[in-house]
Order: structure tokens, then sequence, then C-alpha cells
């Protein structure tokens, strides 16, 4: 389960805190602290790293990325770390190296753990559409299903037996969900 601090931080007192096994996010200039993902979760999203970054290789559109930094909103400060992400060349090259991306990526995917509560889920779906995200892949490991977030409210679910598609943000990339879970 994460822990939040309520205190406002800034990108700087973000920035500095001590690089542990947790996993630091900020939402709405709130610190969420969580523990390292167990191992369920670390295989589903290596699985959709390696099918994204096949496809994206090949594409010549980007890079898909673990666990990078993306900052969604300066005031208040927020700053989300999806389990996986797709973000365009163009994007990268205008990130410094010692920066964290500005906006959101082009694909968030996260990995739900058991300890995820449902409503900050809800939020940091929103968060990434609203700060610029295509679409925001959510993987329930237990159910074996896919939730895809489009933006204004659209979404679809798919269960194992059907096929997760790329469409026009992600064109070849094809998935059949079951094998998203299989490690």
């Amino acid at each position: 389960m994460a822990t939040t601090i309520t205190a406002p931080l800034t990108i700087e007192e973000f920035s500095g805190l001590p690089r542990g096994r947790e996993q630091h996010e900020i939402s709405a200039g709130e610190l969420i602290t969580m523990p390292p993902p167990k191992s369920l979760h670390t295989l589903v999203a290596r699985k959709i790293f390696k099918l994204l970054e096949a496809i994206l290789d090949n594409s010549g559109f980007g890079f898909a990325l673990m666990e990078a930094g993306y900052i969604l909103s300066r005031d208040p400060l927020t700053i989300r770390q999806p389990d996986v992400s797709a973000l365009s060349k163009d994007r990268i090259k205008a990130t410094g190296p010692d920066d964290y991306f500005e906006g959101a990526p082009e694909l968030a995917v996260e990995v739900v753990s058991p300890s995820d509560p449902a409503e900050d889920l809800q939020i940091k779906v929103e968060q990434y559409l609203q700060s610029g995200a295509k679409q925001v892949w959510v993987l329930y490991p237990k159910t074996k299903h896919v939730q895809v977030f489009y933006g204004a409210g659209h979404s679809m679910v798919f269960d194992e037996s059907q096929t997760l598609e790329g469409g026009e943000l992600l064109p070849g990339f094809s998935a059949k969900v079951a094998d998203l879970f299989a490690h």
C-alpha cells in the first residue's frame, strides 16, 4: 500500500529524495511512496515492455520506457512514473539528460497490484489523460483483463480471450491478452 505525505514538495525536493527500493511519485503536491513491486507485477510489466519495444524499434516512432518520470503538472506539482510507457523520439530529444519528461507519455501502462486502491488508480489515469496521453492501458494480472482508456470518458475492457490492438497510436501492435500475463 502506498504511503502519502501531504506536505507539498518542489521538484528540487522531490529530485533530492533518497533512491532506495521504494518508488516515489507526487500527486497534486502530495508525495506518494510505494513499496517495490512484487514478482507478478514485475513479470507482467517486463512482458508488455518487451512487446512494445519490439514494435517501436521497427516503427521509428519512439521508444518503450520502464518507470520513466513524467511531470504531468507543475501547479499543483504532479510527477508520475508509469510501469511502462511509449514516448516519441521528438519528446525524448527535447528532454535534457537530468530532466523529467514534460507532459504525459503518448501511452502510459500501469500494472495493478493487489494493494493499489481503485480510487488512486482512477486519479492516476485521469492525470495521464488530462496531461496529453493518447491512451492509458491498465493491466489487471489477477483477472487477466486490460482496460484501455482513450480519453473523453471512453474505455474498453479486454479479457484473456481477446486481442489487444495498438490502433492508430501503435500501428502493427497486436497481442493476445492472455499472453500479456503468461510468464
